[in-house]
């Protein structure tokens, strides 16, 4: 039983560190591109739109300025984690964390042609 409680607690200090390392809390991630089924031009300047993570809460801080709001409206909203989708605003996102590149894409409704989603962001 001893055993059976030391490896539980190692398995979800795991879990826990892993999830952290993927979503750092409190870094700034800035919008870099945007890959769909839209089209904003060849000069569109995406690094109007930002999101910090804070893990207290989990919540995840988003900033649009300008005419479009990527993720959600400007605001402070909570987030979940499960394995390597995250979850914001009822919308589930795959994400994937590599070196200074975040990125996001929707976990799309299959029967919908043209709402795939993916955003790409860079660390400030």
């Amino acid at each position: 039983m001893k055993q059976f409680l030391i490896l539980s607690v190692f398995f979800l200090a795991a879990i826990c560190s892993r999830e952290e390392d993927i979503v750092p809390p409190g870094e700034m991630w800035i919008l870099d591109n945007v890959v769909c089924f839209c089209f904003f031009g060849d000069d569109y300047d995406f690094s109007t739109h930002s999101i910090r993570f804070d893990s207290g809460p989990n919540t995840v801080f988003i900033q649009n300025d300008g005419d479009n709001e990527f993720l959600a409206p400007t605001g402070s909203y909570p987030y979940s984690i499960d394995g390597t989708v995250i979850t914001i605003e009822g919308r589930q996102y795959e994400y994937l964390e590599e070196g200074n590149t975040l990125t996001l894409t929707y976990v799309d409704e299959p029967l919908i042609a043209d709402d795939e989603i993916t955003y790409y962001y860079i660390r400030n």
